[in-house]
């Protein structure tokens, strides 16, 4: 089982502290998700499940792979934390209002010319996620963290333009978590053992 604990926020970024530079410098361009927490079912009420999507196979940009909901920043978007509530909004039907916003995790560079920004919160009491972009979305996940946990591969290091990072994979769909959502999981639940 895995337990948010006490003052989890504590152990997030802030929502607008610093933006860290990273080699590729000022080519890459913003993108941001959101690991949306919803409470365990029945015993398992300690053992949040996290809101993933399988992206439409048709999808121009990572087709058919595992990701959280988000996307690229729109004029009207309120920063990095509304493009992402926005983005969850339109793909899985987030309601803002009820939604609390925790922190943020690591940026995470990409090879495909972004950093994407996480943020963790928890859903509105009751949301139920749901495909609402079936142009974009193939199918809505809700693994609990523990089942995350529980299906872990290390599957060592990269290195692009620079910057060294470690590869992971959690195999809980087909395809399983990888990339740079994989590395987002691994980060949000090495904060929750701290």
């Amino acid at each position: 089982m895995v337990r948010i604990p006490e003052r989890f926020a504590s152990r997030l970024d802030v929502v607008g502290s610093p933006r860290p530079r990273f080699s590729a410098g000022s080519a890459l361009q913003d993108a941001a998700v959101v690991a949306l927490l919803l409470p365990g079912d029945g015993d398992r009420e300690d053992d949040p499940d996290v809101v993933l999507i399988e992206r439409a196979g048709r999808m121009r940009n990572h087709a058919g792979q595992v990701a959280l909901p988000g996307g690229k920043p729109d004029e009207g978007d309120a920063g990095l934390i509304g493009t992402a509530l926005r983005e969850a909004s339109e793909e899985v039907g987030l309601v803002p209002e009820g939604t609390e916003v925790l922190g943020r995790l690591a940026p995470v560079p990409t090879p495909t010319g972004f950093v994407i920004w996480p943020f963790v919160a928890w859903a509105p009491e009751g949301w139920v996620p749901r495909n609402t972009s079936e142009a974009e979305v193939a199918a809505v996940l809700t693994p609990p963290l523990s089942h995350l946990a529980a299906n872990y591969t290390s599957e060592g290091r990269g290195v692009w333009q620079g910057f060294e990072y470690e590869m992971h994979s959690f195999a809980v769909h087909d395809p399983p978590v990888w990339g740079a959502t994989a590395r987002i999981m691994h980060d949000l639940l090495e904060r929750i053992r701290k």
